[in-house]
């Protein structure tokens, strides 16, 4: 059997505003904190990743500016080619990082919102409940099941919340930008030595 619970319209402003209002404001929270922590490390890594294509670029430029000046053209030729293998990788990094943080974003609003959806369908059957009710101009009566239905959904709330799945290991080139910028520049001044001497 199935008992209900009476409710006054306070009650029931109380109750929607603690059990509805309240986890609607909640999520939304969730998902502007995760979105401002997101953008604020994308920013941090794609500068320092856009400064650094921007050095090995401009390294490039300057061993063209002294072309003039090359001893040696096979070693010259090889530093550029390193620089410009850095940059490439550089480019497909950054793009890789917007591409990947796009995905893992929707992953998690999807997460988050799956997560309270089992929630919302338990809280808009007794919302649904208690309008009906009013409609009527009956007193509010809600179902002692369905409202620990919707305790249990906010246990299970909170407990989604503090498991996550484990992220991937994603590639990180930074160590093979770093070891192409330091070829490409080593051979550009080499390039510039006669060895024959």
């Amino acid at each position: 059997m199935n008992e209900e619970i009476p409710l006054s319209p306070e009650d029931w402003d109380k109750f929607y505003e603690s059990q509805g209002s309240r986890f609607f404001q909640l999520e939304g929270e969730i998902l502007k904190a995760h979105g401002e922590d997101q953008k604020k490390l994308l920013y941090e890594i794609l500068s320092s990743t856009t400064q650094l294509i921007q050095v090995i670029g401009v390294v490039a430029g300057f061993g063209f500016t002294g072309l003039g000046f090359v001893e040696n053209r096979s070693i010259f030729i090889l530093g550029e080619l390193f620089l410009l293998v850095a940059i490439l990788v550089g480019l497909f990094w950054t793009q890789k990082i917007y591409r990947s943080n796009i995905a893992g974003t929707d992953e998690e609003v999807a997460r988050v919102k799956s997560i309270f959806s089992n929630r919302y369908s338990v809280f808009k059957k007794i919302y649904d409940k208690a309008l009906s009710d009013i409609e009527k101009g009956v007193a509010i009566k809600l179902s002692a099941m369905l409202m620990n239905d919707l305790l249990k959904k906010n246990n299970d709330l909170m407990e989604s919340f503090t498991t996550q799945e484990a992220k991937k290991k994603e590639w990180d080139p930074l160590t093979t930008l770093m070891i192409l910028f330091s070829l490409g520049g080593g051979s550009l001044l080499f390039s510039f030595i006669d060895f024959c001497r």
